[in-house]
């Protein structure tokens, strides 16, 4: 996949209109109206219950909308299974780890990466190989999935994101159980693979949004309460009342 350039970022990849999912009388996701162009890295924060995680469940299609649009690639795909969306270039690493654990690291990467190559795909292992190795975890291959620590079962995951060489690669709280070295191994990755595709990172810790992230939308009880650099969200005192303590 070539690098993208200034160019590439002129059009919108997703974009959602009046996005809403409601639980009952709970509003997790309330009337958003969202769009990410094409090459960037947005960052999205909030406090807990915000409805980050019901938000991103949405685009991939884990869950289905209470009503609203989403648009992917140009294409409406509000209706589309999430097998679907995988197949049109997203990967969506979850909160909790979700590898198969009775699965040897590489031949968790296999899976999703012959699920895009197909049967046929006679480059498997070195697209294999080279997504552990870009996380780290080459020297782990053979190791069962269930035996990793946690910090490197999430690594795992990504690497499986990565095998799937998406237009679209969200990540939901990526740094949960990492050391401070990984932490800082993990900033290095997502710059060098923010670079050839698209990074949506939900994200606790402050030094890693900040650190990454071009723009950050702010979510607040289902709505978004701001948009802006890290310079203009730092300052903003709604976001400051509301989740970053100041």
């Amino acid at each position: 996949m070539a690098a993208m350039n200034a160019g590439d970022r002129a059009e919108n990849l997703v974009t959602t209109r009046g996005l809403c999912r409601h639980f009952g009388g709970i509003r997790a996701v309330d009337g958003v109206d969202f769009a990410l162009p094409e090459g960037e890295l947005r960052a999205l924060i909030g406090p807990n219950g915000a409805g980050k995680t019901t938000f991103v469940s949405l685009l991939c299609g884990r869950v289905p909308p209470s009503s609203g649009e989403i648009t992917f690639a140009g294409a409406d795909v509000t209706a589309l299974p999430a097998h679907e969306r995988i197949r049109r270039g997203m990967a969506y690493t979850f909160q909790i780890t979700s590898v198969f654990a009775n699965l040897t690291v590489r031949e968790n990467v296999a899976l999703a990466v012959q699920r895009r190559l197909g049967r046929g795909g006679g480059a498997l292992e070195a697209e294999t190989d080279g997504a552990l190795a870009r996380v780290g975890l080459l020297e782990r291959a053979d190791q069962l999935a269930r035996d990793l620590a946690y910090g490197h079962q999430r690594l795992l995951e990504i690497a499986m994101g990565l095998g799937q060489k998406p237009r679209l690669l969200i990540l939901d709280e990526p740094t949960q159980g990492l050391s401070e070295g990984e932490v800082a191994d993990f900033i290095a990755l997502i710059r060098a693979v923010s670079r050839v595709m698209t990074v949506l990172l939900i994200e606790h810790n402050m030094d890693v949004v900040m650190a990454l992230a071009e723009r950050i939308t702010v979510l607040d009880a289902g709505r978004i309460l701001a948009e802006g650099s890290p310079e203009e969200i730092r300052a903003n005192r709604e976001v400051q009342a509301a989740y970053l303590g100041g």
